[in-house]
C-alpha cells in the first residue's frame, strides 16, 4: 500500500512539500508582513499629523506596501531560479544578493510608479527602489554577517574553554552548596580502601582484646588449679 501511495503522489507535490512554500505563497506572507507594517506607520503617522482623510491613507498605504512587499518577494524568488539558477536563498552568495534585491525592488518599484503615477513616475521609481534594495540587502547582509561571527566565536569558546556540563542532577550535586556530592570512580574506590583500612584495624583491636583476655582466663584457671592443689 505504501507504495501505491507513494506512485499516486504528483512528482511535483512532492517537491513542493519538500522546497517549502511555493514563489506566490511565500510572496503572500511577504505581502502581508509589509502591509501590516507599512499599516501600523501610517496609522501612526496620520495620528501624529491630524490628518482628516486618515482612513483613506492608511488604506492606500496598507495597499501600497502590500503590492510592493508581494511583488518584490516574487520577483526577486523568480531571478533567483531563472536568472541566478540558485534553488535556494541560502546558497546565493552576499554580493549576489545585494544584485539581486537591488535588481527586484527596481523592477517592481519602476513598474508600480508608472501603473499608479504615469511614465513620468517610472524612472524614479527605478530608482529609488533600486537603491532602497541594495542598501536594505547590504545592511541584511552586514548583520548577517556579523551574527555569524558571535556564534562562531560562541562556539569557539565554548569548546575551548567550556567543560562538557552533565545533566541537571550532577550539576546540582557538584554545586559548593550541594549537601551531597556525586563521587568519581577514582574517589568511591578510595573511600572503599579507606573503610576497609579502618575495619582492619578494628578486627586487629578485638583481636588483640580476645587474645588478651584468654591469656588472663589461662592465667587465672592456672592460679585456681594450683590453690585447689595445694588445699
Amino acid at each position: 500500500m505504501v507504495d501505491n501511495i507513494q506512485s499516486s503522489t504528483p512528482t511535483g507535490a512532492v517537491k513542493a512539500v519538500k522546497g517549502g512554500p511555493g514563489t506566490f505563497v511565500k510572496g503572500l506572507y511577504i505581502g502581508f508582513a509589509t502591509a501590516t507594517c507599512g499599516g501600523l506607520v501610517s496609522a501612526l503617522v496620520a495620528t501624529l499629523k491630524n490628518n482628516p482623510r486618515s482612513r483613506l491613507y492608511v488604506v492606500g498605504t496598507t495597499l501600497n506596501c502590500f503590492i510592493l512587499g508581494t511583488g518584490f518577494s516574487i520577483t526577486r524568488d523568480v531571478f533567483s531560479k531563472r536568472v541566478f539558477k540558485y534553488p535556494h536563498d541560502d546558497s546565493i552568495e552576499s554580493h549576489e544578493k545585494i544584485i539581486l534585491s537591488g535588481a527586484s525592488a527596481a523592477v517592481v518599484g519602476g513598474t508600480w510608479g508608472a501603473v499608479i503615477g504615469g511614465r513620468r513616475n517610472l524612472l524614479p521609481g527605478l530608482i529609488t527602489f533600486g537603491l532602497a534594495g541594495l542598501g536594505g540587502q547590504a545592511v541584511l547582509n552586514a548583520i548577517e554577517a556579523s551574527r555569524n561571527q558571535e556564534e562562531l566565536n560562541g562556539n569557539k569558546a565554548l569548546s575551548i574553554e567550556t567543560p562538557e556540563k552533565g545533566g541537571i542532577l550532577s550539576r546540582i550535586l557538584n554545586s559548593e552548596n550541594s549537601p551531597v556530592r556525586k563521587l568519581t570512580a577514582e574517589e568511591y574506590v578510595a573511600k572503599m580502601r579507606d573503610k576497609q583500612l579502618m575495619v582492619d584495624a578494628e578486627i586487629a583491636l578485638v583481636d588483640e582484646e580476645i587474645e588478651r583476655l584468654t591469656k588472663k582466663l589461662k592465667e587465672e584457671n592456672a592460679k585456681n588449679g594450683v590453690e585447689s592443689g595445694s588445699a
